[in-house]
């Protein structure tokens, strides 16, 4: 149209005034231009708003208008703009719904094919964030080996590129992922770690569905209690907020809790209240999924009829990529064959059971189904067969227990048990007396494990007890967040690593290395007398008399309740003793008038200088040493080693 214009302006005038028609041509260009780039302005900052409300989860329980938001970014993102363009990528990678049959493979084949576009060469973040949603639907398929590849490269990679969003969400993925198989341990590692970022970054949906993971993988591990205290916390979110669909299922989970803890006739309310909501709503495979869990309790209730009309109602709906519901459906099923003395049909079902729950390496649905195969095989009196499957049963669990009862996953537990938190406030040696306590718990639980079964008057005892052994350390995950929530100092981890490297530095050029090791004087006084919420106003406290005493060049780390461990680099003893005075004497002059009355706070410290023939453990078992002088002369002291 410009160029039309232009020419007919240039018959009309001729060349009687050339310069007011090349005015003309330049104003209306200029024009033009502006107009358009204002609407793409306007667009962009459109789309950057749909793509923050997609970050931040507005959509995460809407997939509808998930959806409207993709559409509407088709119509805002012009085609040369490579960074929204990847971006949208990302936001319709993670749009399609895997409960409709067909959708993993159409998602597979999107996200591949995404990940052809040379561009992402230039937008690694972009690149990462397909990678990760490619391997999220790998998992729905069924193949959780090439998944669990794909989480632990997926995590080394954002923490090369630091993007800590991305670090969060594949935690948070492979934590469900380890959780569902029985890995509690590193489950929650993943998962805690995830919540702790989620909440750095104020993603309070992606905290919510991260704690829903949380909970649920207390509840795998057998603490019961704790997932319904965390469910319940959610489930009020929910219906506060009118959510009533994430509150269901939040019930639903509730209910399976119950169940484990015996409480069968609120379990079965709770399932039949879901169940009644899903069918009001029409969604069968909601009603499906309910009818699945609502059939295990029926079983316990010794209630066989009514579990096989819900599991009746459910298999239309539950197919083989449903891997967890499919497999306790036929789990379910072949108890009830059992009960009805159908023993062949009862096999069919615990095969089909079984490979799904192979599919996805569920170790505790294989050990339930290994002891429901003993079971069958006795009833037909196939001794053999049933001894097989019941060795198999203890060999699972006995995996298991590994995985349960570990020091680590202990540890892991502690961090979001309330009831355990005040734990981490005592001594050194209180907390290697309940390692003690842990190691006994595991020798009787494997103690229990040995299975004795009455097959045809003979006795089969035969199962070695395994010793548990910590002769090592847990390997240390240079993954995991590096600050202590409370005081914000660094944490044991990282103090440990830059002690471990200063050392060896120190050796290497000879130079002088020291360390401070000091706790709170009659911490667990200041807790019983004032409470918590005092003691850890007392430890930030610390931390801030730290920071205030220390150089930039050195380091103090929270290492445990109330225990700090300072680093101090190209420091001689001398001078650390020197400094450890000062820290003592300043603690002892606070003004603690912001406390309660009554309310005082002095510290003992020990002091360790590096020395030709020493490491690092060797230092700090000297400055313990010291510490431990420090509290037997009186206490409010340093002691050198």
């Amino acid at each position: 149209m410009l160029s039309h214009e232009y020419q007919r302006l240039h018959n009309r005038y001729s060349m009687q005034k050339p310069l007011f028609l090349a005015k003309v041509f330049f104003i209306v260009s200029l024009l033009l231009t502006s107009n358009l780039s204002f609407a793409d302005a306007e667009n962009n900052q459109k789309a950057d708003a749909i793509f923050k409300a997609i970050d931040n989860g507005i959509a995460i329980n809407d997939h509808q208008q998930y959806l409207s938001y993709i559409d509407e970014l088709d119509s805002l993102i012009a085609p040369n703009d490579a960074w929204r363009q990847l971006r949208k990528d990302r936001a319709r990678c993670w749009s399609f719904d895997i409960y409709k049959e067909g959708q993993v493979a159409v998602a597979l084949a999107f996200a591949e094919k995404a990940l052809t576009n040379p561009l992402l060469a230039q937008y690694p973040s972009h690149k990462l964030d397909l990678m990760l949603c490619k391997t999220w639907y790998v998992e729905q398929s069924g193949d959780v080996d090439t998944a669990l590849k794909g989480y632990n490269k997926a995590i080394n990679d954002a923490y090369i590129l630091e993007d800590l969003r991305l670090v969060a969400d594949a935690r948070s993925m492979r934590g469900y992922l380890h959780s569902y198989q029985g890995n509690f341990t590193h489950a929650l590692e993943d998962l805690i770690t995830a919540q702790s970022m989620y909440q750095n970054l104020n993603l309070p949906a992606w905290e919510e569905l991260n704690l829903y993971e949380i909970a649920n993988a207390y509840r795998r591990l057998g603490d019961q209690t704790s997932a319904i205290r965390y469910f319940k916390q959610l489930h009020r979110s929910k219906i506060a907020s009118q959510n009533f669909d994430v509150a269901t299922t939040i019930s639903v989970s509730i209910a399976i809790a119950e169940e484990e803890l015996g409480q069968l006739d609120r379990a079965k309310a709770r399932f039949n209240e879901a169940y009644i909501y899903w069918g009001q709503k029409g969604d069968k495979m909601g009603q499906a999924t309910v009818a699945v869990n609502m059939a295990g309790t029926l079983i316990k209730l010794a209630e066989f009829k009514q579990a096989q009309h819900y599991i009746d109602s459910a298999v239309e709906y539950i197919s083989p990529s449903d891997e967890g519901f499919y497999a306790f459906l036929h789990l379910f099923q072949a108890q009830i064959y059992l009960k009805e003395n159908k023993l062949e049909a009862a096999h069919t079902s615990v095969e089909k059971a079984r490979n799904a729950f192979m599919r996805v390496k569920n170790i505790t649905g294989l050990a339930q189904l290994q002891q429901l195969e003993s079971d069958i095989f006795a009833k037909q009196s196939d001794w053999q067969q049933a001894y097989r499957s019941l060795n198999e049963y203890v060999n699972l669990h006995n995996e298991l227990d590994k995985k349960l009862l570990s020091t680590h996953t202990t540890e892991m537990r502690t961090r979001f048990n309330a009831d355990q938190i005040e734990q981490e406030n005592k001594h050194l040696i209180e907390n290697q007396q309940l390692r003690d306590i842990e190691l006994a718990m595991l020798e009787q639980n494997k103690l229990q494990q040995w299975i004795i079964i009455l097959l045809g008057g003979l006795i089969l005892l035969i199962i070695s007890i395994f010793a548990y052994k910590q002769n090592q350390k847990n390997k240390l995950l240079s993954t995991l967040a590096l600050t202590d929530d409370l005081t914000q100092l660094p944490n044991r981890r990282y103090i440990y690593d830059k002690a471990e490297q200063l050392t060896e530095q120190a050796k290497n050029t000879q130079t002088p290395f020291s360390v401070i090791s000091f706790d709170a004087d009659n911490f667990k006084a200041i807790n019983d007398n004032f409470g918590h919420e005092v003691g850890d106003l007392a430890l930030k406290l610390l931390a801030k008399t730290c920071r205030k005493v220390l150089s930039s060049e050195q380091e103090a780390a929270r290492v445990g309740g109330e225990e700090f461990l300072i680093i101090l680099p190209n420091t001689d003893k001398a001078q650390a003793y020197k400094l450890a005075r000062v820290l003592v004497q300043q603690v002892s002059d606070t003004d603690f008038k912001s406390f309660p009355p009554g309310f005082t706070l002095t510290i003992s410290a020990g002091v360790a200088g590096l020395k030709t023939d020493d490491n690092l453990a060797s230092l700090l078992k000297q400055a313990d040493h010291a510490l431990y002088q420090a509290k037997a002369n009186g206490r409010n002291q340093a002691q050198m080693s």
